[in-house]
């Protein structure tokens, strides 16, 4: 059984300067979070400092209005290797990061509908952002929602990394949408929304941003690096580009076909959904970040 020491801080691998000009705020992105391995307080005689594995991080969960990290989704393992276990919300606040693994704290008001009490949210009404669709103002829709930033301490959101798909994003580069672009979560655009009842037909929702967003250029990509180089380099990245495109798009497009689906079916998902769910969710994310990255 591992042991972790008690943390004394948040690691984060962003940092960003705060709109006022002051110091230095440290970040934490989603991708910094989904996936690590969470560890609860296990103590006994022989072991103060012991620690039980929940699980891993399945998702990052956000506020349904304002534009605010609440906490983290906990998938737990399957009990016997058969049945299915409720996901664990942990809340914003209630954690800390140790390298490639997370300590929730020993408070009872850590997790589930404590912690929602906590935070004063309801939990039918909590959304997952990633894969969601980016909107703006007038309908147009940017691409999908990738990785978002945001304070570990407010949980304010800081930026919005949209995807567009793992060809474009590696040829184009990727944009990023800062939080003054970004208004949040609306219904009656985008896609149809879940509950733990199935989708919810005629009831949308999106990632609303201002019509400014629209105007951010995608930087990272290749042929912008290319680009900088020498013209004749941007030449040849337009045809290669052309060359791969054919088969670069029937590639992604398998993808995009079956994860487009998911998408529909499970880009909102609901705080009483998770909890009860039994791999709806799961199956949306395997497909969505198959989509991501191209692969069939």
């Amino acid at each position: 059984m591992p042991t972790l020491n008690t943390p004394t801080g948040i690691v984060s691998r962003s940092e960003s300067l705060p709109e006022d000009g002051g110091s230095v705020e440290p970040l934490l992105t989603t991708a910094d979070l989904v996936g690590k391995r969470v560890y609860r307080p296990k103590s006994s005689s022989k072991n103060p400092d012991g620690v039980h594995k929940l699980g891993r991080v399945r998702a990052c969960v956000f506020h349904p209005s304002d534009k605010r990290f609440v906490g983290i989704l906990v998938r737990r393992p399957d009990a016997a290797l058969m049945f299915k276990r409720k996901d664990v919300f942990v809340a914003r606040g209630s954690f800390q990061i140790q390298g490639k693994n997370i300590l929730i704290a020993s408070d009872p008001t850590a997790t589930d509908k404590a912690a929602c009490k906590a935070l004063g949210i309801r939990w039918d009404d909590c959304v997952l952002w990633q894969g969601m669709p980016v909107m703006t103002q007038t309908g147009k829709e940017l691409g999908r929602v990738g990785e978002v930033s945001f304070s570990p301490e407010s949980g304010l959101i800081r930026s919005v990394t949209i995807s567009t798909g793992a060809t474009a994003n590696a040829l184009l580069g990727k944009r990023v949408i800062p939080s003054d672009m970004i208004i949040g979560f609306r219904r009656g655009m985008g896609v149809d929304l879940m509950t733990d009842e199935g989708i919810q037909e005629g009831d949308p929702g999106a990632i609303l941003v201002d019509e400014r967003a629209s105007e951010v250029k995608q930087s990272g990509g290749f042929a912008e690096k290319a680009g900088s180089a020498s013209a004749v380099a941007v030449h040849k990245t337009k045809e290669a580009y052309a060359k791969v495109k054919p088969v670069a798009t029937e590639k992604v497009g398998k993808a995009a076909d079956v994860a487009g689906s998911a998408l529909e079916k499970g880009a909102y998902a609901l705080g009483h959904q998770l909890g009860k769910t039994k791999g709806m969710f799961a199956s949306f994310k395997e497909e969505f970040d198959k989509a991501s990255h191209g692969d069939d």
